[in-house]
């Protein structure tokens, strides 16, 4: 199993959009030890709630939810110093890699999941890794489940106390910090599409599979094989609709910045999916805070458009070009839609009327 939670995280946060726990693609111990210095050391928490389904996908609201979780840790001496949730740590690769070094900067030592399911409710707290795979190969995970978050907390508080570790958190927030979007853009960001694109080839990643090599337990597998059949279909749908982007492009599997150098790849195809307001800020966008919604220049072929308003806390993919060796951005129109092929579709086309091709 070893290293297989980089990869599952990797391909997560390109493409798997189901509410399920991050930890469903991996397998751990589940134990009743809770780790040895948790009482002196800094915890981050990534939790997952429903999603609210109305006229737009929508992220569910956390408020009620983290102020019993925190409370609750507060008085088991648990120093949850962040809260953030997990859709918004798979909103990119980038975006996992900001909030890691985060973590780091901050010197977190553990890590919670916290998670609603369709059964009830999940706790796992592990070692934090450091790195982007969150929890260490092999460890063994303080794992508690109930029907029902009062429950849960409940038990995880009786096993935090019968391990009688010396308290040093003192200085725990009476309310929890909820951390929002992380910046992504590396460099500047841009809001048109660079002219020299009519004479580059754009790479495109297509979505990974996920290696089952060496894993035993069935239920991970069952997991995965349900994973790889949904990316199967999206790469064949992703072949397709790259087909009407005007200039040169590849579709690649995904690479470092070294290989794509290597290779003379100039600009890079990359998507972010979150909710619209996280996305905006993740894309360094300013957000006046009494914004409900936000328009999408949406293309109307050949050479007009439409706006489509979606709400602020819609789930929203945007697509976007890296030029990777400045490491700029460039983003276009506002045109993020609730569906990677419609947004995909947007991305292709506005880019397409702004450098005046005629179809």
């Amino acid at each position: 199993m070893k290293g297989f939670f980089t990869v599952v995280l990797y391909a997560i946060g390109v493409l798997l959009y189901a509410q399920s726990p991050l930890y469903d693609y991996v397998s751990f111990n589940k134990t009743l030890k809770v780790p040895e210095k948790l009482g002196s050391e800094r915890t981050a928490v990534i939790f997952s709630i429903p999603e609210r389904n109305h006229e737009f996908v929508s992220v569910g609201d956390p408020q009620k939810f983290l102020a019993q979780v925190h409370q609750a840790f507060v008085t088991m001496g648990i120093d949850a110093i962040f809260y953030l949730n997990d859709i918004n740590y798979t909103a990119s690769h980038n975006a996992r890699l900001a909030y890691v070094e985060l973590f780091n900067q901050r010197r977190i030592e553990n890590i919670v999941f916290i998670s609603q399911t369709n059964s009830g409710f999940e706790f796992l707290m592990a070692p934090f890794s450091g790195s982007s795979r969150l929890i260490k190969d092999g460890s063994d995970a303080f794992f508690q489940e109930a029907s029902d978050l009062y429950t849960l907390l409940l038990n995880v508080g009786k096993e935090v106390r019968r391990a009688d570790q010396e308290l040093a958190n003192f200085l725990i927030p009476e309310k929890p910090n909820v951390l929002k979007g992380l910046s992504i853009v590396e460099n500047t960001l841009l809001k048109n599409y660079p002219g020299i694109l009519r004479r580059s080839k754009l790479a495109v990643e297509r979505f990974s599979l996920l290696d089952s090599t060496h894993i035993s337990d069935e239920e991970v597998l069952e997991n995965i094989r349900r994973f790889n059949k949904e990316v199967a279909e999206k790469n064949r749908q992703l072949e397709q609709i790259i087909k009407s982007y005007p200039y040169e492009y590849e579709i690649i599997d995904p690479m470092s910045d070294d290989d794509l150098k290597r290779n003379r790849y100039q600009f890079l195809l990359r998507s972010v999916r979150s909710s619209a307001v996280i996305v905006k800020q993740m894309l360094d966008y300013e957000v006046p805070p009494g914004e409900t919604g936000f328009v999408s220049i949406i293309p109307v072929m050949p050479d007009q458009t439409r706006v489509k308003t979606i709400p602020r806390d819609a789930i929203v993919h945007k697509f976007y070009i890296r030029q990777n060796i400045s490491k700029n951005v460039h983003v276009g129109e506002w045109d993020a839609d609730v569906t990677w092929q419609e947004a995909l579709n947007n991305m292709i086309g506005n880019l397409t009327q702004e450098l005046n091709i005629k179809n």
